[in-house]
């Protein structure tokens, strides 16, 4: 194996970490797994990372700022097509936006998999729980970024506080990713988007 440097070492691990966790759950991504994945000598682990608990904070960091642009594109409700200004064409966009984030999740559904799986195990484990809260808030601060964007650009406003509103978006991708992984049915995923649209519409306010 080509000399790597200490970041490429950590680049490496943290994605592995993702595939392993993915298929074996946080409890069964041990450092010897996770070196196998990444074809890396286990005794080479400790070069990038003090300990197991370093690695997986490292991989909750990464989570959120390594999609951002995508998540902005694809889960929120931004623009993904010109329907015009108004509540229906509000509505339009954000149902287009629920759409493109499943169909980005069917692409990749090991990585969401891997990050809803250390949200909870974080919860659950003292060290990890400051983390874990972080990972999730800056979710709900793209959340509301995207949804500013999304009524300032169909001339629209929300009628309460978009980070109150936030968690909700998150909720929604958080209950399809669920749906996909257990039952991978289109049909229910599309009733679920459909009436998380109609929720944050009641919230949509025509100046």
């Amino acid at each position: 194996m080509p000399r790597m440097s200490v970041d490429q070492r950590r680049a490496a691990l943290i994605e592995a970490a993702y595939r392993v966790i993915a298929d074996h759950g946080v409890e069964g991504a041990t450092t010897r797994r996770i070196c196998a994945h990444a074809k890396m000598p286990l005794a080479s682990f400790h070069y990038a990372f003090d300990s197991r608990t370093a690695l997986l904070c490292a991989v909750m960091d990464t989570a959120v700022p390594s999609g951002t642009h995508q998540m902005l594109d694809a889960i929120l409700p931004m623009v993904s097509g010109d329907h015009g200004a108004g509540l229906e064409a509000m509505r339009k966009t954000t149902q287009d936006n629920f759409e493109a984030f499943y169909a980005l999740l069917k692409t990749d559904p090991g990585r969401m998999q891997a990050t809803l799986s250390l949200g909870i195990y974080a919860h659950n484990h003292a060290e990890l729980q400051e983390v874990g809260k972080r990972m999730f808030e800056r979710l709900y601060e793209v959340a509301a970024r995207g949804m500013e964007i999304a009524a300032d650009r169909a001339g629209v406003r929300w009628s309460e506080p978009v980070s109150e509103l936030s968690p909700v978006i998150i909720a929604a991708t958080n209950t399809i990713t669920l749906t996909y992984l257990s039952t991978a049915d289109d049909m229910v995923v599309a009733k679920i988007i459909e009436a998380v649209v109609n929720a944050l519409m009641s919230y949509v306010v025509e100046d």
